[in-house]
């Protein structure tokens, strides 16, 4: 059989390039099972910690024949080491108050400041300087929270009781419910703290996400720097900035020690923000020490992480609903 001109020797090539694809392929195809097995193992851990948390959680209710509404409803959060129901006074509405007032407090602060701080770094700043205020906010976010409660106990707990707390105007709207400076506000401040470099850092990297063609655009059309930040820039990265806040609402409710530390530790279910509280954090680290096996304070602790767990997760699915209306809004 006559040979083609011209591909003597193109037999071998065609072959070896045949085999590199397919060898390829199946890398590939390893690659994509890891991928989504390791998907399948994170959703399994996910349910396998839920179901640890309500399977421990739940004999309260079976077992020790407690009320399942009195859990939800009782204003108070008392973990005595009792094993008759009729005595055992604890309900999860003071804890649930509490770290919805220390969650609001946290955001209200910590949302305009990061947000600032990241368009700054990312549309104003200079590069050095931009490098050196990210830096510093990634190493604020490694810093042990345990060291902002005693930052906060030290300096924030007497600055906000004599410039807020014994203030006329402040006792006479909100009262006179802080105990020596420590409450759900003072806890919230410094929450906001911890969770501004965080916002600070993702947020920022959405921003340096946008193609720069929309802000060279918006320039050609006249806009100025403000108008192109607010126009343009800020709801084509707002993907990323959604996420940014609902992390940070994610890691102000799971806060414990500065809550612990800050938040007064009343049990019941405080009013307004100025009043000393106590989150389901702050009370399961509290109560879990000193509970034994026989009475109802260790179930009911687990009852009370399944629930905080359940808020979390329903917390990250409005943050995936959100993001994919915005996605589709503005097509990222």
């Amino acid at each position: 059989m006559s040979r083609i001109p011209g591909t003597l020797g193109a037999e071998p090539s065609i072959r070896e390039s045949i085999q590199r694809r397919r060898s390829g392929w199946l890398w590939e195809s390893v690659a994509e099972r890891v991928i989504q097995l390791t998907a399948l193992l994170s959703l399994a851990l996910l349910l396998a910690i839920l179901v640890l948390l309500v399977s421990k959680g739940i004999t309260l209710f079976t077992d020790k024949d407690y009320s399942f509404w009195r859990f939800l409803w009782f204003g108070n959060a008392v973990t005595d080491n009792t094993t008759d129901p009729s005595k055992f006074d604890f309900g999860i509405r003071g804890p649930l108050v509490a770290t919805l007032w220390v969650t609001a407090v946290a955001i209200v602060i910590a949302v305009p400041l990061a947000l600032a701080t990241a368009i700054f770094i990312s549309e104003v700043a200079p590069p050095r300087v931009r490098i050196v205020i990210k830096s510093m906010a990634e190493l604020l976010a490694g810093v042990p929270t345990i060291i902002f409660g005693f930052v906060g106990l030290a300096l924030v707990v007497p600055w906000l009781q004599d410039n807020l707390y014994d203030r006329a105007f402040f006792t006479t709207i909100f009262g006179d419910g802080a105990a020596g400076g420590l409450s759900g506000f003072t806890a919230g401040l410094v929450v906001s703290f911890v969770t501004i470099p965080l916002i600070v850092s993702i947020a920022d990297d959405a921003l340096q996400a946008v193609p720069r063609d929309f802000k060279e655009n918006a320039y050609a059309l006249g806009a100025n720097k403000l108008q192109t930040i607010w126009f343009v820039m800020l709801p084509a990265a707002i993907s990323g900035i959604t996420a940014a806040i609902m992390l940070g609402i994610a890691r102000a409710i799971g806060e414990t020690m500065i809550v612990l530390i800050l938040g007064g530790g009343n049990s019941s279910v405080p009013m307004l923000p100025n009043e000393s509280m106590r989150t389901m954090t702050a009370t399961i680290a509290t109560g879990f020490g000193n509970a034994t096996d026989q009475s109802l304070v260790k179930p009911a602790l687990y009852m009370t992480g399944a629930v905080l767990f359940v808020i979390t997760l329903f917390t990250t699915l409005i943050a995936d609903f959100v993001l994919e209306r915005q996605r589709k809004k503005f097509a990222r």
